[in-house]
């Protein structure tokens, strides 16, 4: 399950449609607060998230979901700020990756097969 956290529907729909695509779970949330309401009753293996969103930053959600999960579940930060800025800071603030909008299907695709916990048949 991937959970894909942005308040641009259009960004998060393609996210999701792509995710789907390639046969994985997906749900999603339009902002943080709906996002941490959804983790309370499914238990994502993966987040994607935006970092700039309204009510709560992707920042104080990360910080929510290290305290309710610790460093076991992978949450890459995407954002359309400088990546140069970001990336230390999100890595820093307990953030797996940081990936930049525009982002590229192919990396999105590669980052959360390198994150995505293994099935095991």
């Amino acid at each position: 399950m991937i959970l894909v956290v942005d308040d641009n529907d259009i960004v998060r729909e393609m996210q999701v449609a792509v995710l789907e695509s390639a046969n994985y779970t997906v749900c999603d949330a339009a902002d943080g607060i709906k996002a941490l309401a959804l983790t309370e009753h499914v238990c994502p293996e993966l987040v994607l998230m935006d970092i700039t969103m309204p009510g709560m930053t992707g920042y104080q959600v990360l910080e929510k979901l290290r305290e309710r999960y610790g460093q076991d579940l992978p949450i890459v930060l995407v954002s359309a700020l400088p990546e140069e800025d970001e990336r230390d800071r999100a890595i820093a603030n307990g953030a797996t990756d940081y990936i930049s909008k525009p982002f590229d299907i192919p990396h999105i695709l590669r980052c959360v097969k390198q994150y995505l916990p293994a099935k095991v048949a």
